[in-house]
């Protein structure tokens, strides 16, 4: 290993790493001091208005060290602050907010909230949006780019109990829900009315909107034949036909493409996928019930399943081998697949059999104000995205059963053929229980790269940006940003970049690659990370090929009550003023192996020679 304390070619590459993405993300990095300056990029996500209101998001200044708000103008006039609004709209906010109340020594980064929810707005009528950064000093800027959007009509109804849906819990009405969205015309929305309606696997169409009223339940059945074990490939690699999903806005036979556009899936209520008993409900930071199903694997499904237990025992009627039947034959949440424009927005969701929110090979997808309840579900993911570009994550409550946001790009030899994951920008969201905060793997094989998390706070997740994959998947992360983020109760690592992930109920049925994943060029800055059980910094390559995980920046980190770091595998990385305050069981908290050009500025305590 070398150790270094100038490394001007690498510093080089970060720069330039930092300045490539300003296009898409703002940096926090500006030669101007002279002036508050104005937030960037406002604007209006895919489907992010209707009858009314009206859903803004804005990148933060290049300088935004000070800025602690935002005031937003509507036709001129104020509308509020960034904050305050927040609180009134995201279910994450009052949990932020409990995070920084709990924070008596101040030790944590404060994030900032960069999206405003105007509500009570008209119908079918164009309102001029303008956003104003709000200094420590109370300082205002000038205004950023004016955004003029139209609120759309009041849409044309479709409730599903007039096509005879009955929301009394018991009746299984896949075919009356199917009848309200096949009836659906152009821009008209179904309605799922106060009740718990119990249905199988249905199909969403495009330029439509599925609503799930406050007090309403949409339950998925628990009885396998009632989800088409024509469902869907997962995995362009994969010759398995899963069954359908609750919600699937898929074609109906897997075997064909079929494209699709301008789907939302909205409403107050809950999406319930019926897949574990309730194993008791726990009592969480704010002092609300939260549900915890029952953890489970491919040997104690039938004592703990309710739907995962009759799909997996009808797949190995069927003669699936109990381990296939478990890891491939459970239905997830919801799975779209070459959906462009997808907008999910303020549901709560609770208890899959399998994954939570599947994008599949999707562009614009935006996630906002949705409740992911699905802890302590197995594989209860909260949201994925494989092969897709754009994707906007925000507002939202994450309690999950596995990883929190995940992103996949293929696996092995054939995924040089398959698009990338690109494009995700991931902010304002309280990430509680989940393997991890953000997650890239572990299918890397077409790159995962294009990544902005900021502005996130965590408690309790085991990992915050958890990077996985395996010598053979190919491809790998590039080109990844985690900022501005605070983290407490970390359970594992803070931050893990490794090879040796195993998926107990992967199949694999694909051609390995020869080409070993890598994890390169991310940048971690302006990150607190309290208590931890695991090394706050683990990493772990491919030695035998001589990959290295390569340019990766550690600035402005600090870390309290954690062990230290245990890298193997690093290649020209940087930790810039990186603290460590009462490392657990150690003096020095830096350990490397076959690692080199390593660069260390202003660290503390410092590395041993």
């Amino acid at each position: 290993m070398s150790l270094a304390m100038q490394h001007p070619a690498h510093n080089k590459m970060t720069t330039l790493l930092t300045r490539s993405l300003i296009g898409l993300f703002a940096t926090g990095f500006s030669l101007s001091a002279l002036a508050v300056e104005a937030p960037r990029n406002v604007r209006v996500p895919a489907l992010a208005a209707d009858d009314n209101s009206i859903i803004l998001v804005w990148e933060k200044p290049e300088k935004y060290d000070d800025i602690v708000d935002y005031n937003v103008y509507i036709n001129g006039k104020l509308a509020g602050t960034a904050s305050a609004n927040n609180d009134a709209t995201s279910p994450a906010k009052p949990y932020i907010n409990k995070f920084y109340a709990d924070d008596k020594a101040k030790f944590h980064y404060r994030i900032t909230i960069h999206n405003f929810t105007a509500t009570k707005l008209s119908p079918d009528t164009q309102y001029t949006f303008a956003v104003r950064a709000i200094d420590k000093d109370g300082k205002e800027s000038a205004d950023s780019n004016t955004v003029v959007q139209k609120t759309t009509a009041i849409p044309k109804v479709f409730n599903v109990v007039d096509f005879g849906a009955k929301g009394d819990g018991t009746t299984i009405n896949t075919e009356a829900i199917q009848k309200a969205i096949d009836a659906c015309t152009p821009g008209c929305k179904v309605l799922v009315p106060a009740g718990v309606f119990k249905t199988g696997a249905i199909y969403l169409k495009s330029n439509m909107t599925l609503e799930v009223a406050e007090g309403a339940t949409l339950r998925g059945s628990e009885r396998a034949e009632d989800y088409p074990l024509t469902g869907y490939i997962q995995y362009p690699y994969s010759t398995t036909v899963r069954p359908a999903s609750l919600i699937n806005a898929l074609p109906r036979d897997p075997k064909s493409h079929q494209t699709f556009e301008n789907i939302r899936i909205v409403g107050k209520g809950t999406i319930d996928g019926n897949g574990w008993k309730n194993k008791g409900d726990t009592t969480d930071e704010m002092g609300n019930k939260l549900p915890f199903f029952t953890p489970s694997n491919n040997t104690k499904y039938m004592n703990d399943g309710i739907l995962a237990k009759d799909q997996v025992e009808k797949a190995v009627e069927r003669g699936i081998n109990v381990k296939d039947a478990y890891g491939q034959m459970r239905s997830s949440l919801i799975t779209v697949r070459n959906v462009k424009n997808m907008f999910y927005g303020g549901f709560t969701v609770v208890n899959p059999a399998y994954h939570g929110i599947m994008n599949l090979e999707t562009e614009n997808v935006v996630l906002t104000g949705v409740t992911n309840k699905t802890y302590d579900a197995n594989n209860g993911d909260g949201v994925e995205f494989a092969n897709s570009r754009g994707a906007i994550v925000f507002n939202n409550f994450f309690d999950t059963g596995d990883d929190c946001v995940n992103f996949a790009a293929g696996t092995g030899a054939d995924a040089i053929h398959q698009k990338p994951q690109e494009d995700a920008w991931i902010f304002n969201n309280y990430f509680r229980e989940g393997h991890g905060m953000i997650v890239a793997g572990s299918h890397t094989g077409a790159w995962i790269q294009n990544v902005l998390a900021e502005d996130n706070v965590s408690n309790k997740t085991e990992i915050g940006l958890r990077m996985k994959s395996t010598n053979f998947m190919g491809g790998g992360a590039r080109n990844v940003i985690f900022r501005d983020t605070a983290m407490r109760n970390t359970a594992k690592q803070a931050f893990i970049f490794t090879l040796d992930y195993t998926d107990p109920n992967a199949k694999l049925d694909y051609t390995k690659s020869d080409k070993s994943a890598q994890f390169r060029d991310i940048v971690v800055r302006d990150v607190s990370v309290e208590g931890g059980a695991g090394n706050a910094i683990e990493s772990k390559a491919d030695n035998k090929s001589g990959t290295y995980h390569e340019n990766i920046v550690f600035e402005h980190v600090r870390f309290s009550n954690t062990p230290g770091t245990k890298i193997d595998g690093m290649k020209k990385a940087t930790f810039r003023d990186v603290k460590f305050i009462d490392a657990k069981g150690m003096g020095n908290p830096w350990a490397f192996s076959d690692s080199k050009e390593i660069v260390f500025e202003g660290v503390s305590p410092q590395p041993a020679d």
